[in-house]
């Protein structure tokens, strides 16, 4: 990252700009410099001019002050005319940019249009041309910026979504020795992860198949199953052709006889839909299949943006908390292992989030939260005063350190207001205790935390929004097991559960915690897998993306 750093002024620009030719990979320019009385402005007062003229589209402000930082750096020398020429790789990042549909981003934000038309004078004037340098590098920083770190900040859309990680990685490319390394360096922002580049090829094939051909729907009727024949058969066929659920084969069919593997495409169409897979089309079926493309295409672009927000890098070990799934992956030492969850019912949604567990509780005390008290147990005790001492609760004054306990039948519940509820309820360790055997602490300001529960039989449903917000785990004896193995902590953890002793068991090695939140997913065929969007997060996401969305798929 080492060149000549010169400051620049229109002067000089129009110096450096001395002839004026064009090819058809750059172009030259022959205009006399200008007189002193000519010159409105500098180089270094254009790029504040035109930062301050360039405000945000949509989205999250652009980092100007990272281009003012980067002009200030080089002494405010041009950075897409280098000899007398326009760099020949301003034309390669116009159709990046023009293309950053493919990502769900929308090309109208990085001044393409605007680009072009300065590119297109024939003899452009110093203060034109220095315009033309800042703007275009502009539109490099938002579009490296939004490619690496997302368009939009997530805590704007939806306030349970706190997990943002953006990374300062992007601006290293504006400190690159040219213009070509910068181009060539923006393909690197994209998150890397496998997930990201699956959903990015899906995208691109939902858009090109939209922008070709329409949608093929499925007429209402009764039940398809094996065996049917007819117009809705073929139709069936088609849409599943469409969607990539049937390959493109030679052998010869009967398109309009429901075969034996058409029934297969759509057990694999009905699976990653999350629908019954009995391989038979009805009327859910059909609804889901008759969902137009363009928004297939806008669900990807909301989950591409998703990944945008998390780190570029994940840790080799940690734990992920697929909430859509309501499943719990441990990542841990290249292994990796996979139970049932029950998260936050749609009122108590679980957030979104990253944390780093530290330790856990064997036979925890629970100390129920607030909001679980006022809303769950004061009407539980307004109708049985006994409820407490039924289920193994103490109440205290309050909660200070030293509250005293007091004595649940001599308080008149009905007397009090759920608002002004201010008792602590403790449930002592044993076997009907909400948390279980287990519990397990990342701190966070959500007194969110993993836990064992006695309500085993949740984990039999599909759609498991049960909790209060914390996140119970189907298998916690094997979870436990895993993040202590072969050190003193599981030793200490053993001994506890025998003598059922309640004891905090600092971990040997800290594990990062995510709880993510993905409507669209790959799955294990690499075929895109649409979920249930259990807390209704994406018309959040379509407020706030879908004029993007809308104009990306008309820039195809």
């Amino acid at each position: 990252m080492t060149f000549v750093v010169k400051r620049l002024t229109l002067v000089g620009v129009c110096l450096l700009l001395g002839a004026c030719s064009t090819s058809n990979t750059s172009k030259q320019f022959t205009v006399e410099p200008p007189s002193e009385q000519q010159i409105e402005t500098s180089v270094k007062q254009q790029v504040s001019l035109t930062l301050n003229a360039f405000t945000p589209v949509a989205g999250q402000a652009l980092p100007n002050n990272s281009v003012l930082d980067a002009y200030q750096y080089r002494g405010y020398e041009p950075i897409w005319i280098e000899n007398k020429r326009i760099n020949t790789s301003i034309y390669k990042l116009v159709d990046i940019l023009e293309q950053s549909h493919s990502h769900g981003l929308n090309p109208i934000h990085y001044h393409t249009d605007i680009i072009k038309e300065y590119l297109d004078l024939k003899e452009p004037t110093s203060q034109q041309l220095a315009e033309m340098d800042v703007i275009t590098t502009i539109a490099l920083t938002s579009y490296a910026h939004d490619l690496s770190n997302g368009r939009h900040e997530p805590q704007l859309i939806d306030p349970n979504w706190q997990l943002d990680a953006p990374s300062n990685v992007w601006k290293d490319l504006l400190y690159l020795e040219s213009a070509t390394d910068m181009v060539n360096y923006l393909p690197l922002l994209a998150p890397r992860h496998p997930h990201y580049q699956i959903l990015q090829k899906w995208l691109v094939y939902y858009q090109d198949i939209a922008a070709k051909e329409k949608d093929i729907r499925i007429d209402p009727g009764s039940l398809l199953s094996i065996g049917e024949e007819g117009t809705r058969v073929a139709q069936l066929r088609a849409r599943l052709v469409q969607l990539g659920d049937i390959r493109f084969s030679t052998r010869k069919v009967n398109e309009e006889e429901f075969d034996i593997r058409l029934k297969e495409a759509l057990i694999r169409f009905q699976r990653r839909h999350h629908i019954t897979a009995d391989g038979s089309a009805g009327s859910e079926t059909v609804e889901m299949l008759n969902v137009p493309l363009e928004i297939r295409a806008k669900q990807i672009a909301y989950n591409l943006e998703r990944w945008r927000w998390l780190p570029s890098e994940l840790e080799p070990n940690r734990v992920w908390v697929d909430l859509t799934n309501y499943t719990l992956d441990m990542h841990l030492n290249g292994e990796l292992t996979s139970m049932k969850t029950v998260i936050g019912k749609p009122s108590r949604k679980t957030p979104v989030f990253k944390g780093l567990m530290t330790y856990m509780v064997t036979n925890p005390t629970w100390r129920v939260p607030h909001r679980i008290a006022r809303e769950n147990l004061l009407p539980k005790l307004q109708k049985d005063p006994n409820y407490l001492s039924k289920q193994g609760y103490k109440v205290y004054s309050s909660w200070s350190i030293g509250a005293k306990e007091l004595d649940p039948t001599k308080i008149d519940w009905n007397s009090i207001e759920e608002s002004k509820l201010s008792y602590r309820f403790e449930q002592e360790p044993d076997e009907g205790n909400a948390l279980g055997q287990y519990k397990f602490m990342f701190p966070n300001k959500n007194a969110i935390y993993l836990h064992d529960t006695p309500a085993k039989h949740l984990f039999r449903e599909t759609d498991r929004a049960f909790s209060s917000g914390c996140v119970r785990l189907e298998k916690p004896d094997e979870f436990a097991r895993e993040i202590t193995k072969g050190s003193k902590s599981f030793n200490e953890m053993t001994k506890t559960l025998k003598t059922a002793s309640n004891s905090v068991i600092s971990l040997p090695t800290y594990i990062p915690v995510y709880l993510v939140y993905f409507t669209v997913v790959p799955n294990a065929n690499g075929m895109p897998e649409f979920r249930h969007d259990v807390y209704e997060r994406d018309p959040l996401m379509e407020e706030a993306m879908g004029y993007s969305i809308f104009h990306a798929s008309e820039s195809i």
